[in-house]
């Protein structure tokens, strides 16, 4: 095959992935203007945010004070293994081993229950970001909008991240 050829094909390829290797900013399809967002900052500006990790700080400490409780009752009953005769002893080995695969499965049911939350507080955030971010665009005539972690160069930022803030906090504080 000549260069020409494997050019096309890895053109093809790529088109028919949909990933462009080349885009222009002057490209019909995108509107001519294309804009950033730190999707980092607005996370961190955007009041939801900081009431949903509120909200997540709060269920970790009840897990943490449920599991302080557990962990004080091994405790005591271990304290109490000396007191004990040989047979009472071994329950009592055997009531502390049950109490700890308890205390095991609370940790895990504890986590699975923090990290679910969590994923759906940040699915949630995310959803009204990009909802925010696409209702900008059109408004706007924006063809392309793009995270700025992704944005290696550009010439004349368009950024738009403190317009999306502001449009999310003040529909946080509207009840929305």
């Amino acid at each position: 095959m000549n260069k020409q050829t494997v050019f096309f094909l890895a053109l093809f390829s790529f088109l028919a992935l949909g990933v462009c290797p080349v885009a222009s900013a002057e490209e019909p399809s995108l509107g001519g203007k294309i804009g950033v967002v730190s999707v980092d900052r607005v996370f961190k500006e955007y009041k939801a945010t900081q009431a949903k990790e509120a909200e997540l700080q709060k269920l970790t400490e009840s897990k943490q004070a449920e599991r302080e409780k557990k962990v004080a009752e091994i405790r005591g009953l271990r304290d109490e293994l000396v007191l004990l005769n040989d047979e009472n002893r071994e329950k009592q080995k055997v009531t502390i081993e049950q109490k700890l695969q308890a205390l095991a499965s609370f940790d895990q049911q504890a986590k699975a229950a923090i990290n679910g939350q969590r994923d759906d507080a940040i699915s949630g955030l995310l959803k009204e970001i990009e909802e925010v971010v696409n209702s900008i665009a059109k408004e706007k005539g924006y063809g392309l909008i793009l995270s700025d972690r992704a944005v290696l160069y550009r010439a004349d930022p368009q950024d738009l991240t403190q317009e999306v803030i502001t449009v999310l906090n003040g529909r946080a504080g509207k009840g929305k």
